[in-house]
């Protein structure tokens, strides 16, 4: 889904950020501290030091104290979308009946978003160390005299056979439990113990929390103790990060044991300022890490961020009463997640970046002949790979690799029997990539067989069409300035059977003589609202320039009408026409391709009529259902002798019935709770692959080789039975979309461009 916020920055800018992206980067220490760290934890690391840090910021919030997403959600509801990260808290990991290991934090996880964990750890108030007076982190100083608070030494912790050190290793063990159940479902976390250490120790007064009451040296032999103790349990999944308190350089236990350097900031006169001066402190003392703002009251702004090259790794507000306050607030978050700089959850992808490809660049291949899968990775895979192998659309095969290397071989393999093959490649919640091929795709074949009386059919169809006298009303139009005086348009309505009028533009050159034009037809793809599927003057117009000119006709599949507000076809899309698709395909005499298709046989028929017609060459394209359209054209009307068209659908009804994917609408998939006898009763005598055998027309097709929408096999199927002269290019890297990125310009080139070749010369 195209995001309204990501729009392409001019190509200074981006040469711009990609030289500070390069620079910020290339400081940042390479590997996380733990050198065993799980491939999800050190595959989250790469993403936030390559394609984060320095170029954008990831929104954050913290749960309400211990196990929610409470903020997180309340964000959501403000702005729309979730931040990035959501911050747990262990804090009231003794409470019954909160269930640290419940789905949470997976579900957090799996939809894309970061998980973080600090700890407010909580330890014995009173003086024997037992419970009985309940549980503090406070200091008597961080207290204030508001709150419980604890004296318990981090010191005597680390002192064997002591009951401090007992209560740490049962806490740890509590823990260590919660951290490998987040290992094993493959989560990676931000883990931030034992923040605010030194507290106000460095600046006359004392810590607030216990873990800082003696002093530096004893922290920073607490923080590595606990770090040791974790990854000696076998903890690997974390990523390590030290709250500094920009004083307190002594409290810092060493490049080798943090992973991020993080700020708390509160109470500091700010209307959504960068807080650059902390951020440029801490750049200067941590030059190999990068920079949080962990905690804060007032959010930083994204354009003071951008202004101040001040770019923290994330920003993550303290919750109530920050989260959502007087600076913070629903108008704020709304435009802040709408920023270009600030990332959230729907656009984290912390996947590396695949391209698939097959040993043949047609993905056309003989029986017994090995088809090859190859894959370039931008990076070494940090994590198992999963892979997905279909046969005609059914899943046959599953398995998992985890290459040591950018290039690897995915799959080889050959087949001995006609098949389309595609192949899924995906990391664990990365988005899969897919490449396709097919065997000897010349022995697919239509799923049903043709009825007897298919022709006889359509010859009833077309009496009773041209048994209704052709009333036509048309209405000028005006074309686009650089056509003007040179070609005319008029909106066309043309009565038909059934239920709604041939509607559509037409176009043709001024002043042309009789008989010295071909017939041009473009035929729209599904739908009803979008912009694809209305008749458009200026491509209408465009397409009568083409060649040596022609008579263009733009027609609406549905007979809607055209040139209307946009909420004329949603209201369309919304009520009548919802679902169209789907309408009777139980019932031949009411489905409804049977009026788009009159419609159609209409419109060929009006035109043929007009002075202007050379007698000999009409060609219909059409993309998707509009290429069905095309083909079915051409099946019913053997005037049409030359047809272009892509993906299209229509096509091989029924594959279900011969155990693959039916062709769009996928009329039996769709139709479950339909008599199959009835369907099957129906549906022939509408697949361009029954009707396609009955063409004389020359055909220009591009199928792609992963369209789960309109599959190749059915695809195939069509083509296989039509008599005429094909040109046919398959495209493995396509699905039922153009493609997209770095594919686009290589499918322009020796997709699209030979696709209008063929048109224009045709029209020549």
């Amino acid at each position: 889904m195209v995001n309204s916020k990501r729009i392409l920055l001019s190509l200074a800018l981006v040469l711009a950020a990609s030289l500070l992206a390069v620079d910020a980067q290339s400081t940042i220490t390479p590997q996380l501290v733990d050198c065993e760290a799980t491939g999800p934890t050190r595959q989250l690391y790469r993403y936030l030091r390559d394609k984060v840090w320095g170029q954008q910021v990831l929104s954050g919030c913290q749960a309400r104290w211990d196990y929610n997403t409470t903020d997180a959600d309340g964000i959501r509801q403000r702005a729309g979308r979730y931040p990035a990260i959501n911050i747990f808290d262990f804090q009231h990991f003794r409470q019954p009946g909160l269930n640290y290991m419940g789905p949470t934090a997976k579900e957090w996880n799996d939809a894309g978003g970061i998980v973080g964990f600090i700890w407010h750890w909580s330890v014995p108030v009173s003086a024997d160390l037992s419970a009985k007076e309940g549980f503090a982190f406070y200091t008597a100083t961080g207290a204030e005299g508001r709150r419980s608070f604890t004296q318990f030494s981090p010191r005597r912790a680390l002192q064997p056979g002591t009951a401090e050190q007992r209560i740490l290793h049962e806490n740890l063990d509590t823990i260590v439990r919660y951290l490998l159940h987040y290992q094993q479902q493959g989560i990676p976390i931000l883990w931030r113990p034992f923040h605010e250490a030194a507290g106000n120790t460095n600046r006359g007064g004392k810590a607030w929390f216990w873990w800082g009451s003696d002093g530096a040296e004893a922290f920073k032999q607490l923080y590595l103790y606990a770090q040791r103790y974790l990854m000696e349990h076998c903890v690997h999944n974390l990523i390590y990060i030290w709250t500094s308190e920009l004083d307190d350089d002594d409290w810092y236990p060493g490049d080798e044991y943090v992973d991020i350097v993080a700020r708390d900031q509160y109470h500091v006169a700010s209307d959504h300022g960068s807080f650059k001066a902390q951020f440029d402190l801490l750049r200067s003392k941590y030059p190999s890490k990068m920079l949080a703002l962990a905690e804060c009251d007032c959010v930083p702004g994204a354009a003071a961020m951008e202004a101040d090259d001040a770019r923290w790794l994330f920003v993550a507000p303290w919750t109530t009463p920050y989260v959502f306050s007087r600076q913070n607030n629903d108008a704020f978050w709304k435009q802040f997640l709408s920023e270009q700089l600030i990332l959230t959850r729907d656009e984290v992808y912390r996947a590396g970046t695949y391209t698939l490809t097959v040993n043949r660049a047609d993905g056309i291949f003989r029986k017994g002949e090995h088809a090859v899968v190859s894959c370039h990775a931008a990076d070494v895979p940090l994590d198992s790979l999963f892979v997905r192998v279909y046969h005609n659309n059914n899943l046959v095969r599953e398995f998992g690799l985890l290459p040591a290397t950018c290039d690897f071989t995915v799959l080889d393999q050959p087949l001995d029997s006609t098949c389309a093959v595609s192949i899924e490649l995906r990391e664990r919640l990365g988005k899969p990539t897919a490449i396709g091929y097919v065997v000897a795709p010349e022995g697919f074949r239509a799923g049903y067989d043709e009825p007897s009386d298919l022709i006889q059919y359509w010859d009833k169809q077309k009496r009773q069409l041209k048994a209704l006298p052709m009333e036509v009303k048309t209405t000028a139009l005006a074309v686009p300035q650089q056509y003007q005086g040179r070609y005319t348009c008029e909106d066309l309505e043309i009565n038909c059977l059934g239920p709604a009028p041939v509607r559509a533009y037409m176009a043709k050159p001024v002043g042309a003589k009789k008989k010295s034009l071909p017939i041009i037809i473009l035929c729209r793809a599904a739908g009803v609202a979008g912009d694809w599927c209305r008749c458009q003057v200026g491509e209408c117009v465009r397409n009568a320039a083409m060649g040596g000119g022609a008579l263009s006709l733009d027609i609406n599949a549905h007979g809607m009408l055209n040139g209307q507000p946009t909420e004329y076809y949603h209201m369309l899309e919304n009520g009548m026409l919802r679902n169209y698709f789907d309408h009777n395909a139980a019932d031949r005499e009411t489905y409804y391709f049977r009026g788009m298709y009159l419609r159609l046989l209409r419109a060929i028929e009006y035109m043929t009529r007009q002075p202007e017609w050379d007698g000999r060459r009409i060609i219909v394209i059409g993309e998707s259902q509009g290429g069905g359209q095309a083909l079915a054209a051409a099946g019913l009307d053997n005037r049409v002798s030359a047809v272009c068209v892509h993906v299209p659908a229509m096509q091989d009804l029924g594959g279900a019935r011969a155990g693959r994917r039916s062709g769009w609408p996928q009329p039996i998939e769709g139709h479950q709770g339909v008599d199959a006898r009835m369907l099957d009763a129906t549906l022939p005598y509408f697949d361009g692959a029954l009707l396609i055998r009955h063409s004389r027309a020359e055909i220009f097709c591009e199928m792609g080789l992963i369209d789960t929408t309109c599959p190749p096999s059915g695809i195939w199927a069509s083509l296989n039975g039509a008599p005429g002269k094909k040109t046919i290019r398959c495209a493995p890297f396509r699905t039922h979309a153009w493609p997209q990125g770095e594919l686009y310009n290589y499918w322009r080139q020796h997709y699209l461009q030979p696709r209008m070749d063929f048109i224009s010369n045709y029209l020549k």
